[in-house]
This record gives C-alpha cells, structure tokens and sequence, in this order.
C-alpha cells in the first residue's frame, strides 16, 4: 500500500499522463463498481463532459419501479443557462441535468456518486430546492436543512455496519478501539462509502485532517451475506428516506477521521491512531 506522501507525489503528475492508472485501485475508490473501474482504467485522458452519460450508465442500477429515480444527464455547464433557472440545483431539478466542467475532478466524482447511489442525490437536490425550508441563514441563504444537506453533499460518508456496538463506538469517538483494538471485526461488518464528491476530490492527495460527515446505517446481518449490489441498492433507498426526514429536525452529522479506515492510509499499525491532532477524543463544545 503507498504511503501518503507517495500517493501524494504521484497524484502531481501531469493528468493526462495517469489519468485513471494509479488511483482507482486504492481505498475509497476500489469500492466504486467494478464495471465503473474497467471503463475508466484504461484512458490516459479526461473523457468528456459528454462521455460521463455512459460512464454512469455502467453502475448496475435498481430496479425501477413506478415512480423511482434515475441517473440525470450529465451536460457541459454554461453559466448563463444556470443563471437563466436560478442557480446549480434548480438547473438539477428542473432539467434533470447535472451541470458538469470539463477536466474537473469535483465534477467527475460528481458524476461517480450519482451513478452509485442516485436516490440519495435526488434526496439532496430535493432539499436544496424546497422554498418551504427556513429561516435561512442571511450568511448564505440556506435553511438549516440546506446547510446539512450541503455538508454531506461535500463531504459525506455513509457507515453501514451489522455491528451496533462499533456504530456507537464511532459515534463516541472511540477511534482506536474501532479502527485498530476491533479491526477484525469492523472488516467483517462494516462497509464505507465516501458520498461527498469534495471529499473524494481531497483523497487524490490524502492528508492528516480529512474527516468524513457520517451517517450511520444498522444492518441487520453482515455485508458479506448480501448479494452483488443489493447492499447498495438497500442502503442508497434507506439513506435517502433519511435525508427526506430531515425536515423534520437536521441531524449533526458524526466526524469519522477518512484515514482512520483500515486500506485508506499506511494505517496497520496502532501508533497510527495516537496522533490527537487527527483522532479527538471528545467533542469540541460549540
């Protein structure tokens, strides 16, 4: 596994020169689908704004049942049609079309993280766009909501786990036990998924800081046990139910320190997790 400062070095080559050749093997992004991956890893250079519907189109999909989500269009931003609608998510909502840059990683994770779990963006763009919401807050014009739905839009992360007792854990802090004292454990029952397109931009170039916005998600047996994409499909409908709840109240996400996650750093050792500049141990008080 490269250490942090290799991976760090390699991601300052020129793009075109190791577009997709030497990151998406590595954690978080070896969780993507498979098939995603074999598309991807053979180009040496950004694919088009254009290439990204086809892209998307090779993560196997839910079954849609009537009135169910599908993957936008992902289209080239022209920023005097984003002001015409209104902004980014209305141009989402209205069009169903993602506003995509070119040669821009936030865009292409953007696009990942659509293709992996649609029904939680849908989730997100339909709180982003409630005029209901509010009050707002005069420094950005969002409702509470907005703020956290932002939040995890950014930097999200998404701990589903069999294990009650290491969910609690993580939500207490308890980093060390759950990512060194109970490593076996955690491996067997739990999975992570990076939603925040942000948050997977930073991770090309990992640092000592990157902490996730977790939600935390109950299974009722081990991932193991589910078949090829059902985990997935189960977990994006149940956290999307959960982002539409939050209008009833926004939760404070959990902070997860991203490199803590055993495969996302050279973590295999517990000094690792004695540094308190990274890993705290109690909350800070607001």
């Amino acid at each position: 596994m490269p250490s942090a400062r290799a991976i760090h070095q390699a991601a300052r080559l020129p793009i075109e020169s190791r577009f997709f050749t030497d990151w998406c093997r590595r954690a978080p992004y070896a969780s993507l689908h498979e098939s995603f991956l074999t598309a991807i890893e053979p180009l040496t250079a950004w694919p088009a704004p254009e290439q990204y519907d086809d892209l998307a189109a090779r993560v196997p999909r839910a079954a849609l049942e009537a009135g169910a989500v599908a993957v936008p269009r992902f289209v080239v931003q022209d920023r005097q049609e984003l002001a015409r609608l209104g902004g980014y998510e209305p141009h989402v909502a209205r069009t169903r079309a993602v506003p995509t840059r070119a040669r821009n990683w936030h865009d292409f994770f953007n696009m990942a993280v659509w293709a992996h779990f649609p029904r939680v963006r849908w989730a997100l763009n339909a709180l982003h766009v409630d005029g209901a919401l509010g009050p707002v807050d005069p420094r950005n014009g969002r409702a509470p909501e907005q703020n956290v739905a932002a939040q995890f839009d950014e930097s999200g992360l998404i701990v589903a786990s069999s294990s009650a007792e290491l969910l609690a854990a993580l939500g207490g802090l308890s980093f060390k036990t759950v990512f060194w004292e109970r490593r076996e454990e955690l491996l067997s029952t739990t999975r992570f998924w990076v939603v925040g397109h942000g948050m997977l931009e930073s991770l090309l170039t990992p640092h000592l800081g990157l902490s996730g916005k977790a939600l935390f998600v109950q299974l009722p047996r081990a991932p193991a046990s589910y078949a090829a994409d059902e985990l997935r499909f189960g977990v994006d409908a149940l956290v999307a139910e959960r982002i539409a709840a939050w209008r009833g109240g926004p939760p404070v996400l959990a902070p997860v320190p991203l490199l803590g996650i055993p495969g996302y750093a050279d973590n295999a050792a517990p000094a690792f997790y004695d540094d308190t500049r990274y890993f705290r141990f109690e909350r800070r008080r607001r």
